[in-house]
C-alpha cells in the first residue's frame, strides 16, 4: 500500500501511533485529555541512514520486468538493477516470510525481521536540501531555514519516559535537538563509540576523597550564588556528569575489551570483520545502553555516505553502505529478540526501532547514471 503523507509533527506522531509506538506507550493524550505516560516499559531507537538512502534497493523495490528501463520515461521508475556492480539477476527482488513484502537487494539481514517490521511509503517532504531535511524527519516539524523549531522525537521521548536512567537520550554519529525541554531530556551526543567511552570514564588525574570532597564543596557554593539560568544549568549539567562517570558504566561501552560477553558481541554486530562499517559498533551500543539499563532512547547513524549522484558512486557503493547499515540493525534487533526483558518478553518486545532517512534517492537514473534527491520519503518500524 502506497501512503502519502506531509510529514509534519502531528502526522509523524499519528503513524508511530498507528504502529502501536506512542498510544500502547500511552504518550499520545487520550479521549480524556491525559497526557501523563500510563505505560513505561517502552523503549525507543532511531537508526538514521545517513544521505538520502535509495528505496529502491532496499524498502520498496519495483521489478525491472515490469519496469525496463526503456520505459523509465514513461513509468517515472527504473530500477538500473543490471547496472549495479556485482549484483547478479537472481538477486535484484528479496522475498521474505510476510506474504506481499518484498525488499531490494541490499536489504541484507533485516529480510529476516520482515515479520516485526511495517514499512510506510510514500512520506512527502518538504525539502530536498540535506540540513533542512535531515532536520525535518528527526523532529517531525519543517525548520525555519535550517533552524529547527521542535526538539528530537527522541528528546521528547526520553522527556516522557526517561528521567529515571542515567542518560535518557544518547545520541552516536547524527544531531540532537533539545527546544523547551530540560536540559536532562537532551541527547548525549558523540561521533563514536570510543568518544563515548571515553566521556564515560574517569580522568586519568587520580583525585583522592578529601580533594574530590573539597571540590565538590566549592561547587556548592558557587551554586548556591548563581544568578542566571545560564549559571544555574552550567551547574546542573556539570552535577549530572559527574554522576554519570561516577556510576561506573564506561566498561559496558569498551570495544576494545577481551572480557565477558563483548567479543561476542563484537561477532554478532560485525565490529570486528566491519561488514556492519560504522553502524556496527553503534548498534551495539545502543544494545548495551537498552539492555543494561542506561538509556531510554538511542539515536544513531546506522550508515552514512548515502549521497551518490555519481553513477561510478550509485553502481558501485550506494548499495553496500545501504546493506551496512540494514545489517547493524538487524544485529541489534535479533540481539534484542535473544535478551529477556523479564516478564517472559523480550527487549525486543519492548523496544521501537525507527529506521528513516532525510530522503530518498530519485526512481529514475542522472545523466551520469546516479540517482537525485527525491522529495518523497520512507521509514520502517520494527519491534514492539
Amino acid at each position: 500500500m502506497l501512503h502519502r503523507l506531509p510529514l509534519h509533527r502531528r502526522r509523524l506522531f499519528e503513524l508511530l501511533a498507528g504502529a502501536g509506538l506512542l498510544t500502547s506507550a500511552g504518550l499520545l493524550p487520550g479521549r480524556s485529555g491525559a497526557t501523563l505516560p500510563t505505560v513505561t516499559d517502552r523503549y525507543f531507537v532511531f537508526a538514521y541512514f545517513q544521505g538520502g538512502w535509495d528505496m529502491l534497493l532496499g524498502l520498496d523495490p519495483r521489478n525491472p520486468d515490469d519496469f525496463p528501463s526503456r520505459l523509465a520515461s514513461e513509468t517515472g521508475i527504473d530500477p538500473a538493477y543490471a547496472t549495479l556492480v556485482g549484483l547478479d539477476p537472481g538477486d535484484y527482488l528479496v522475498d521474505t516470510a510476510v506474504e506481499g513484502m518484498t525488499f531490494g537487494p541490499y536489504i541484507g539481514n533485516m529480510a529476516d525481521h520482515a515479520h516485526r517490521m511495517a514499512v510506510v511509503r510514500g512520506l512527502a517532504g518538504e525539502s530536498v536540501a540535506h540540513v533542512v531535511a535531515r532536520r525535518h524527519a528527526l523532529t517531525g516539524v519543517r525548520p525555519a531555514g535550517s533552524s529547527v523549531r521542535a526538539s528530537s522525537m527522541a528528546t521528547l521521548l526520553a522527556f516522557l519516559l526517561g528521567e529515571g536512567e542515567p542518560i535518557p537520550n544518547l545520541v552516536c554519529g547524527l544531531n540532537s535537538f533539545n527546544v523547551g525541554h530540560p536540559s536532562w531530556a537532551a541527547g548525549l551526543t558523540t561521533e563514536t563509540v570510543e568518544d563515548l567511552y571515553q566521556a564515560l570514564s574517569p580522568g586519568r588525574t587520580s583525585v583522592s576523597p578529601s580533594a574530590r570532597a573539597a571540590l565538590e564543596a566549592f561547587f556548592a557554593k558557587q551554586e548556591a550564588h548563581t544568578s542566571s539560568a545560564m549559571q544555574q544549568e552550567i551547574y546542573t549539567n556539570r552535577r549530572t556528569a559527574r554522576g554519570i562517570v561516577d556510576l561506573g558504566i564506561a566498561d559496558l561501552f569498551d570495544l576494545e575489551s577481551d572480557s565477558g560477553d563483548m567479543p561476542a558481541m563484537r561477532e554478532a554486530f560485525g565490529v570486528d570483520s566491519g561488514l556492519t562499517g560504522a553502524g556496527g559498533p553503534r548498534a551495539l551500543m545502543a544494545a548495551r545502553a537498552l539492555t543494561q539499563g542506561v538509556a531510554r532512547c538511542v539515536s544513531f547513524a546506522a550508515a552514512e555516505n548515502l549521497d551518490t549522484h555519481q553513477g561510478a558512486d550509485w553502481q558501485t557503493v550506494a548499495g553496500p553502505r545501504q546493506q551496512e547499515g540494514w545489517d547493524s540493525v538487524a544485529a541489534l534487533a535479533s540481539h534484542l529478540a535473544a535478551t529477556p526483558f523479564g516478564d517472559g518478553s523480550s527487549w525486543l518486545d519492548h523496544t521501537t526501532i525507527v529506521c528513516l532517512s532525510e530522503f530518498t534517492r530519485e526512481p529514475v537514473l542522472n545523466s551520469s547514471g546516479g540517482r537525485d534527491h527525491h522529495i518523497v520519503g520512507t521509514m520502517a518500524l520494527l519491534g514492539g
